[in-house]
């Protein structure tokens, strides 16, 4: 089977990479966790980071097919919206998305979040094939998140989203609204189960490599790896978090998320973004 072409850019200030994916044999494209600027002080947005990739796709005459969303993401904030905009390609995410919509839209105060999902073109069950020209794309769900979010593999390679990290990073925190580190493992366990040959190519990276196989995660993943039980990921993840610094992206990136990628409204006074208790959301 042809493998697809992919190409990896990190955002710099959120160090979360956007995936494009590309079917060598009908030029087909999809873009996995497309990512805004936003500077959280003056709630600027701008849209530089995915405009370089959207004309990397129009210089190559790309057909853009699927945005690709991990899931409600609150370490960055999607730029799905603008994507489907400019390139008419359709929003995927997991169907248990509809589960977060219904608990976090009413705490946000979000009136115009549509509560059966159909702000998103496409919400995938588990293990549903999403189509691209040649290539298969299978969806995996995952639990230890917000409801809706996915892994995606793809040929050889599999995006873990916010999940599996580099080995030298572990895993995604799972101290951030609907994140639950005993299911986020169970998750892992799914994914690391796939042919030890698999690319594994992470949603956020620290610092180079960022991409592995499923056999380094095996055996190098230092909060994953297969000598670490259920009871110690927790309590490793559990200590990474406490030094962590808080997600303070995560109340703007969860009210953008749950728009299927789209801003709020802009407000004649007062913040786009107005504040809320992280605590509410849990």
């Amino acid at each position: 089977m042809m493998q697809p072409e992919i190409i990896a850019y990190r955002h710099p200030s959120t160090g979360t990479i956007t995936y494009l994916i590309v079917d060598p044999a009908t030029f087909l494209c999809a873009i996995v966790d497309p990512v805004l600027d936003f500077d959280p002080v003056t709630e600027a947005v701008d849209t530089s980071f995915m405009n370089r990739i959207i004309a990397e796709i129009r210089a190559r005459d790309l057909g853009p097919t699927w945005i690709l969303e991990t899931g409600l993401h609150t370490g960055h904030i999607s730029a799905a919206g603008h994507v489907k905009y400019e390139t008419g390609a359709s929003v995927c995410i997991g169907a248990g998305v509809v589960e977060s919509l219904k608990r976090l839209a009413p705490v946000l105060g979000e009136d115009g979040v549509d509560l059966d999902g159909w702000d998103f073109d496409k919400l995938a069950q588990d293990g549903e094939a999403l189509p691209m020209g040649g290539l298969e794309i299978t969806a995996i769900a995952l639990e230890g998140r917000l409801p809706g979010a996915l892994a995606y593999q793809l040929g050889d390679a599999v995006f873990t989203g916010d999940l599996v990290l580099s080995p030298a990073e572990g895993a995604g925190r799972c101290d951030v609204p609907g994140a639950d580190a005993g299911k986020a493992w169970d998750d892992a366990r799914k994914l690391l189960g796939l042919p030890p040959q698999t690319r594994v190519l992470p949603g956020s990276c620290a610092g180079e490599p960022c991409e592995s196989t499923i056999a380094d995660e095996q055996t190098s993943n230092i909060q994953l790896k297969a000598d670490i039980d259920r009871d110690g990921f927790i309590a490793l993840r559990a200590a990474a978090d406490a030094s962590l610094p808080e997600p303070t992206l995560a109340p703007a990136a969860l009210r953008v998320a749950i728009r299927a990628g789209k801003l709020p409204p802009e407000v004649e006074a007062g913040r786009r973004f107005a504040p809320v208790d992280l605590r509410a959301l849990t």
